[in-house]
């Protein structure tokens, strides 16, 4: 039964919509089961208030005023655990900003804002509980930093493309955070650099930094695309704590940069994650940390298991039911390597075993089953649902599959190439539909119309899913899921058609 809580002396003032909304809510009997390090339930645990926020503003007001108790007094850790349902939209907002730093042909941006001030909520040194959820058509134009705090979940949020990276804008920051849930959120950007940028690495920060003395975190079932720094696990070489124990699994990731995550010393378990259009290297295992890497799916993706920039101290991953066996899944997989690395995953074998038992129960799917299934797990608005070897089907093997096979799953990619004369078609898909033949003379082919500059993204709205990528009777091709985007890079395409400048173009 809900009862309505009255607050009382408290210095903040909530506006009457969100007081009308303060319930106490039921308790939850055990720990939570995230299939990671994490255990915690949140704020909804006994004695939690719920709370509705339109507003970022609204949501730090509702968690200062829970480390008062019910008569103005301050309580070290807070007063009482907290769910707080995010209500607001700020679409436009996201959308000004990618307009505001996605690049033209000669890497400018329009209006780069790295410099405007950091939008945040921010949990700190509060231990009693704490949930924030976004309602479904919600979207966030801010940032959540939980700061020495503990017991915290994030879930269905959506967070794109924040200013003020100059100002440390991260999407979510977990500083001395422990047992924390990141799961079933979208986060993304524009996987791109503005010239100019401070540091020439500064037109957005990171979309999940875990740093100094956090400990036991989840991120799970999480859609992260067009993202230039993914995440970080400690902020510098002297950044390791102790180690930190992490897991990252069933994250659909998506024509992203690097940092998947940049690991410095602990222990991180990633398994079942989808990794589709790694630009420029993935997960970077540093610091004497150890990597448990197991049954995920790598496609087009450059230097996928690293241990780069930094030439005395590597660490160590152990590889299991991966769909790249062996460094002859390369080429079915357009996994690529470029110099730089001090050691990279090119004879993809273990260098170490993990050295830790885990702690909690898990059952992972197949690596096909990811490939296959996985989109329609992660992300907002699926209602937490979680990918069992039910959903899988037939997905029940991660063995490579031949690009001649005719036993493929209907979500796979499918790349051609092609010239005005002549069109020649390599589909990963043979359900994926036959590539366009394409013609023309132009900037893009007969009938489609341009989506995006060089080092752009095209975003894919309508029609049949393939995007052209190149120039004047030069071009190579891409399906992509519609609605859905990719990056206007070599990179993502797998080629260069030599353009001089290539663009992006699709049929509307």
């Amino acid at each position: 039964m809900f009862q309505t809580h009255v607050f009382r002396g408290l210095p903040f003032a909530i506006k009457s919509a969100v007081l009308a909304t303060a319930l106490l809510v039921g308790n939850s009997a055990s720990a939570a089961a995230t299939a990671g390090f994490s255990t915690t339930d949140g704020g909804n645990v006994t004695g939690a208030r719920s709370f509705s926020a339109s507003t970022y503003e609204q949501i730090n007001t509702i968690i200062a005023n829970a480390k008062l108790d019910d008569n103005g007094k301050k309580v070290t850790g807070g007063a009482y655990p907290v769910i707080i349902t995010y209500t607001g939209n700020e679409d436009a907002l996201i959308s000004q900003v990618i307009r505001d730093h996605t690049v033209d042909s000669s890497g400018n941006c329009p209006k780069a804002r790295w410099n405007d001030a950091y939008r945040y909520v921010e949990i700190k040194e509060f231990t009693k509980g704490v949930t924030i959820q976004g309602a479904n058509g919600s979207s966030a134009n801010f940032g959540i930093v939980i700061n020495k705090s503990s017991n915290v979940i994030v879930r269905n949020m959506k967070i794109g493309a924040l200013a003020g990276a100059n100002n440390d804008a991260d999407m979510i920051r977990i500083d001395s955070g422990v047992n924390v849930w990141i799961d079933h959120n979208e986060l993304f950007a524009v996987n791109n650099e503005c010239k100019g940028s401070p540091d020439g690495d500064l037109t957005f920060e990171s979309a999940i930094d875990i740093k100094k003395s956090s400990q036991d975190i989840t991120v799970s079932y999480n859609y992260i695309h067009d993202v230039k720094k993914v995440g970080l696990d400690g902020s510098s070489s002297s950044d390791i704590a102790g180690g930190r124990k992490i897991t990252f699994h069933h994250n659909v990731y998506r024509n992203v940069n690097a940092r998947l995550p940049l690991q410095r010393g602990g222990w991180i378990h990633v398994y079942n994650n989808l990794y589709d259009g790694i630009t420029d290297s993935g997960i970077n295992v540093r610091q004497a940390g150890y990597a448990l890497i197991e049954s995920n799916w790598f496609q087009n993706a450059k230097n996928p298991i690293t241990c780069r920039y930094d030439s005395s101290n590597c660490g160590f991953w152990d590889l299991r039911n991966n769909n790249v066996r062996n460094p002859g899944d390369f080429a079915t997989y357009n996994i690529t390597w470029s110099s730089g690395g001090t050691i990279d995953a090119t004879n993809w074998t273990t260098t170490q075993p993990f050295p830790i038992s885990l702690p909690y129960s898990y059952s992972p799917v197949s690596a096909q089953c990811v490939k296959d299934k996985l989109e329609q797990f992660a992300g907002v608005g699926k209602n937490n649902a979680q990918l069992t070897s039910s959903a899988c089907g037939g997905s029940t093997s991660s063995t490579p599959v031949s690009s001649s096979s005719s036993s493929r799953s209907s979500s796979s990619v499918a790349v051609s190439s092609s010239s005005s004369s002549s069109s020649s078609s390599a589909a990963v898909s043979s359900s994926a539909g036959s590539a366009p033949v394409l013609s023309g003379t132009g900037d893009y082919p007969s009938g489609f119309s341009k989506c995006a500059d060089l080092n752009g993204t095209c975003s894919v709205e309508s029609g049949d899913g393939w995007v052209a990528f190149g120039r004047k009777g030069k071009w190579v091709t891409k399906r992509v899921s519609v609605p859905g985007t990719i990056a206007c890079t070599v990179a993502a395409f797998g080629s260069d058609p030599g353009g001089n400048p290539n663009k992006c173009s699709y049929k509307r």
